[in-house]
Formats: structure tokens, sequence, C-alpha cells
């Protein structure tokens, strides 16, 4: 039997609140590689709950798509194997869900550059380390709007040449940072499209990275293009999936005409060809 509250002074008849239930959370997929990232879906909570989440000390925002909350988390590919905790917070309520992260072997590869690309004059030094604080500056961009929707579509038709995650020896000697994007067989003036929409926030000819563009896709999510001919877009514009950016080639620091391909997640380095599958997964605004 309910018990009932009656106050006399008002005439009014009070029913005890009943308790609200945690939201259901799902991660797919789980557990997740490092390197990789995850759709976290969120469902039984009022879309009104301003919902927020920190996963490995940065936050995944969320958006809403086919009637439910989506966001997306990224496990960085220096992340160590085991079991993180997704915090999730709202209006009234918090729970914690913990997501497991895998080890992934990415392997080595081989390249060999002229050796002023290597041993660098103090005149490249300085370049180098100017151009770097530009980059580090565009990929603290946090822009709270989702700026696409949709599938991502590969920036060209080439298969991947030399893939995400290796490390690579360099002249003969091994370099511990991990290849960050992914290389796409592209000759030289192959079109590159924009995956999704987006903000153009840095274009430049840098001495690693050659002739490169940067696209802030929104809610920390940042896409990068490097090795290019001709740039043909410029920090301020508005791209749709499918604009022209540029054109492949061989700046930089390469062995042959290629394009790297990248995508920062709240600057968590992922691999960019299983983020795009992720996309096609995502339920429809």
């Amino acid at each position: 039997m309910l018990k009932t509250v009656i106050t006399l002074a008002l005439g009014l008849l009070i029913w005890p609140a009943a308790a609200l239930a945690d939201p259901v959370v799902k991660i797919l997929p789980s557990p997740l590689d490092r390197g990789t990232a995850a759709r976290v879906v969120v469902e039984g909570l009022d879309q009104a709950a301003n919902l927020r989440g920190e996963f490995d000390h940065r936050p995944v925002l969320f958006f809403t798509a086919g009637g439910r909350q989506i966001g997306l988390l990224g496990a960085d590919v220096l992340l160590s194997p085991g079991r993180y905790p997704l915090v999730l917070t709202w209006e009234g309520g918090q729970t914690t869900v913990e997501v497991t992260v895998r080890d992934r072997a990415y392997g080595v590869r081989s390249i060999k550059v002229p050796p002023n690309q290597v041993d660098l004059s103090p005149a490249d030094q300085e370049r180098a380390a100017r151009e770097r604080r530009e980059v580090e500056a565009a990929l603290a961009t946090q822009s709270p709007v989702r700026l696409w929707s949709g599938p991502w579509t590969p920036p060209v038709g080439g298969s991947v040449s030399s893939a995400f995650g290796r490390q690579t020896r360099i002249n003969g000697v091994l370099n511990p940072r991990p290849h960050l994007g992914a290389d796409l067989e592209a000759p030289a003036g192959t079109e590159v499209k924009a995956p999704a929409d987006g903000l153009v926030i840095l274009t430049g000819f840098h001495f690693f990275a050659g002739g490169s563009v940067y696209i802030d896709h929104g809610q920390g999510l940042i896409s990068m293009y490097f090795h290019l001919s001709q740039i043909k877009v410029k920090a301020g514009d508005k791209v749709r999936r499918g604009d022209l950016l540029a054109l492949s080639g061989a700046t930089g620091r390469v062995a042959g005409p290629h394009l790297h391909y990248g995508i920062y997640l709240h600057q968590a380095r992922l691999d960019p060809i299983p983020f795009q599958r992720l996309t096609a997964l995502l339920p429809k605004n």
C-alpha cells in the first residue's frame, strides 16, 4: 500500500517521489584497442539533463542522435592496457562505467630520408619548434558544438600504404614515437577532400609535415592532412564533406608521395581508419 502524507494546513496530498534509476550506458566496441575510439550510448536519461563525461582525464561530449545521447571517447595510442573509469555526471546524478583498453601490436616500418631532415641545423630546429607551438595551439581547440553528421568518407581513394601506430626506423635509427596517422596511397596531385564538415583552423608548409591542413569538426575532434603539394583552403574556411582541401604530394620529411591522414579526439591520437568505420555506425540525427 502506498504511504501518503496529508498536509492539513494546505489540504494537499503528497506522494513520496520515486527514486530515479541510473541510465543504461553502452560502450561500443568493448573492449577497445589503444589508438581507437568507441561510442558511448546513453539511454533512459532526459536529453535536457546536461550530460557530461570524463575518460582518461579527457572530456567526453555528447550529442543527440536517434533519440539517444551519444558520446565519443578515444584511447590514446600510448595509453597502457587496463581498465579505466568513464565518469558520467548529469543534473542530480552520477555513475561510473569501467572501460577496458587492450593492447595492440602495430609493428615497425623503415624509411630513408635526407640526413638534414634528421640532424637539423639550428635554423631548422628553431623553425620546427615554432611550427610545433602553432600545431599544439590548433590541437587544443575545443569547440563545444559538433559540426559534422553522418558517415565520414575517405579523403582519397587509395589504400593504406603505412598503417597508424607503427614505430619508424629512420635511416636505421628507431624513433620511439609511433606513427600518428595512416599513410594513404596518393600519387602527387591527387585531390584530397574533406571527410566530414568542419572549420579549417590551420594550414601551412611545415618542416616535418610539409603542406598541412587541420580541420576542427567540433567537440574536440580534429583531422589533419600532411605532405600536400598545394593547399586550396585557408584558416577560417567552412568545409563540407567532399569539398576539395588540397592536392597530395611529397613535401616535408617523406620517402615519396602519399597522404598522411590523422585524427585527434581531445588530443588522444587515434587511427583514422577504424574511426571512419565507427562514424558509419552512429544513429542518424
